[in-house]
């Protein structure tokens, strides 16, 4: 006689405790009871928490107290001095001060790179502040995306498990072969091994998203899912008008402008730093039972150091900011122009049957459920049309994801709001 297949089930405890875990357990940094977090919240966070942006600020203060510290006017020099000392003659004594006075104009030069150094601090700063509010939508719509497929996958595991269950009844009161129960608890296994994949996503999609915003991940509010819908979306613009914008608007660029800027005030200042300060000094001397005036004045003589060293490299430095601006505004472009295309390829694909495809999906799932309860269909039919919904449904979440992260990185690439267009209806 053949041998009977024999499916060797776990204990029904286990089975239970095991989908009480999966689906009682808390997801990872969220807390039951709170409201839940939408990605401005997210943004907002950001702002307040992120160790990036005082490190910015206090870059800022770095640089342009540098550069004051160079335009900065010398102080005077006030000198007394005694002499004759160790001899008969009467001492002479003098009470002078001396300041240097510049002459060239180099100072005006240094205070107007001041004013340069300051401008590309803050652009660069709001550059920082802008990218750490990109990171955090970025990182808000993976997480609520990985949110929504965890609730996707537990309900194919539920809907698996119900299966399992009635097959293994029929199959006891032999109305079913034994191995289309296998069959049945085979997938069952499958979908919660998927829906413990999903859990570990969003898990590491909630670190991801509290490291993003600078809070801990204890302390992280709930994440919505994310909607199937797609978000409200303005037309695109055209790629030129984009490009445009954003050479206009992206503080990026701005702080490479105020940087060429800056390179070029301190050009001028060494190239007029070929000649040093003048040194006016003036006081008093007593000397012979006599006190005097005395006037002096100083001027050093370019002959062994005309600063080539300096104006070599403030040229070079000039040199190097052009590039980098150039370099820049090619990136800028590049960005826009990839933004604009990868949104166009999404919004493209969002066809009324792309816009039904989860809702026909879950008919098709229907139709079978009831062909299958009626005994009109077969059991891979049946686990064939749920895997398709679910299958579909995740297609859906991913696309709407996807298009809420173009959306975000061409408002980034072109200097738009970063949330137009991007917010979940």
């Amino acid at each position: 006689m053949p041998r009977r297949l024999v499916h060797r089930r776990p204990p029904p405890a286990l089975c239970v405790a095991a989908a009480l875990l999966l689906t009682a357990a808390p997801l990872a940094g969220q807390r039951a009871g709170e409201p839940p977090l939408t990605v401005a919240d997210a943004v907002a966070l950001a702002r307040r928490h992120h160790p990036t942006l005082a490190a910015a600020s206090a870059r800022r203060r770095a640089a342009v107290g540098l550069a004051r510290q160079d335009a900065a006017l010398p102080n005077p020099v006030m000198e007394w001095r005694r002499e004759n000392l160790g001899s008969p003659l009467a001492p002479d004594i003098f009470l002078t001060v001396r300041q240097p006075v510049g002459l060239t104009g180099r100072r005006l030069a240094l205070r107007a790179e001041v004013r340069d150094v300051d401008a590309r601090a803050a652009a660069e700063s709001a550059s920082v502040a802008r990218h750490v509010e990109a990171e955090a939508a970025r990182a808000f719509w993976r997480a609520a995306l990985a949110r929504a497929l965890v609730d996707v996958a537990a309900a194919q595991r539920a809907d698996a498990e119900r299966l399992a269950g009635v097959e293994w009844a029929r199959a006891r009161e032999g109305m079913v072969a034994e191995l289309s129960a296998m069959r049945a608890g085979i997938e069952g296994d499958r979908a919660r091994l998927a829906e413990a994949t999903a859990r570990a996503e969003l898990a590491r999609a909630s670190v991801e998203l509290a490291r993003a915003l600078g809070v801990g991940a204890g302390t992280l509010p709930p994440v919505a899912p994310l909607s199937p819908a797609p978000p409200p979306g303005a037309p695109l613009p055209p790629v030129d008008a984009a490009i445009a914008g954003a050479l206009e608007r992206r503080s990026e660029v701005a702080a490479l402008r105020a940087g060429v800027e800056a390179a070029r005030h301190r050009r001028t200042a060494e190239r007029r730093g070929s000649i040093g300060d003048v040194a006016l000094e003036a006081g008093t001397k007593w000397t012979a039972g006599y006190t005097t005036r005395t006037l002096a004045v100083a001027m050093p003589l370019p002959l062994l150091d005309r600063n080539a060293g300096g104006r070599e490299r403030a040229t070079g430095a000039l040199l190097l900011a052009d590039a980098e601006l150039r370099a820049g505004e090619q990136a800028v472009r590049a960005e826009v122009a990839t933004a604009v295309e990868a949104l166009r390829a999404l919004i493209d694909a969002h066809t009324p049957a792309a816009d039904s495809l989860a809702v026909r999906a879950d008919e098709v799932a229907r139709v079978a459920d009831a062909a299958y309860a009626a005994g009109g269909g077969t059991l891979l039919e049946l686990l064939d049309a749920r895997r398709a919904r679910a299958e579909a449904l995740t297609a859906a979440l991913r696309w709407a994801a996807e298009l809420r992260l173009a959306r975000l990185e061409l408002n980034r690439a072109s200097g738009a709001p970063l949330l137009d267009s991007v917010e979940a209806p």
